[in-house]
């Protein structure tokens, strides 16, 4: 009997003259930006030519390569290009980093998400891997909201590496932080 004369009680409390009900307003606010995007870059930023920095068109190129005895050809980021002593690498293809631009807000910071290794393959069943795949990007969009990096690797060639042209992919995600 207690408990139903209390909730009569309260809800009599509610109805009485002298409660009041307070309401508060606020306001909310957003701001719509620009997308992140990237995308393989195909000019020099700073001339907007094609040059021997970037001859490679966003390609990761590690050029032609003689086998020998096998080895590695190293691309940085800065576009260092070194072939270990099994291998001779002639002159007849560019060799160079991949090149990406990275589109978005004006001084916005972004994070990089890549693959760290990726097969190419010549399509007859000759495949190498490429390891070590690290950028030079600074993750930071300038006041155009843009930035260029460029993308390096190491590929391992083996001794008797069929012959033909290898290519493959990777994958590379930009987003804002």
């Amino acid at each position: 009997m207690k408990k139903i004369f209390f909730a009569i009680s309260c809800m009599a409390t509610l109805f009485t003259p002298g409660f009041y009900l307070y309401a508060a307003s606020g306001t909310a606010s957003a701001k719509i930006g620009t997308a992140i995007s990237i995308s393989v870059d195909i000019t020099n930023p700073e001339t907007d030519s094609i040059t021997a920095a970037n001859v490679t068109r966003g390609d990761l190129a590690f050029g032609h390569i003689i086998p020998g005895t096998g080895g590695t050809v190293t691309v940085t980021s800065s576009g260092v290009v070194t072939p270990s002593s099994g291998l001779t690498l002639t002159t007849q293809l560019p060799t160079g980093p991949a090149q990406f631009k990275v589109t978005g807000e004006a001084n916005f910071h972004y994070s990089i998400t890549m693959d760290s290794m990726t097969t190419i393959t010549n399509g007859s069943g000759g495949s190498m891997t490429v390891n070590g795949l690290e950028h030079n990007a600074t993750r930071t969009l300038d006041g155009r909201g843009e930035e260029v990096f460029k993308v390096g690797g190491v590929l391992s060639v083996s001794s008797g590496q069929a012959t033909g042209s290898y290519t493959g992919s990777f994958n590379i995600d930009a987003a804002y932080n």
